[in-house]
């Protein structure tokens, strides 16, 4: 075997990071989150209609 060092690995990322990720991440949750809350808005509506039908 030889002595040779591990492969090196950079730690930083080759391309910059962008900074509009974070923006684009966060209103992706937030629009999971609006659509979670109309699903349960609208499943609860329905079952009101349902039952007081």
């Amino acid at each position: 075997m030889t002595d040779t060092p591990p492969p090196y690995f950079p730690q930083n990322p080759l391309s910059p990071p962008d900074p509009e990720r974070y923006r684009k991440f966060k209103l992706a949750v937030v629009g999971c989150v609006a659509l979670i809350v109309l699903l349960v808005v609208g499943a609860i509506g329905g079952l009101i209609y349902l039952i007081s039908g």
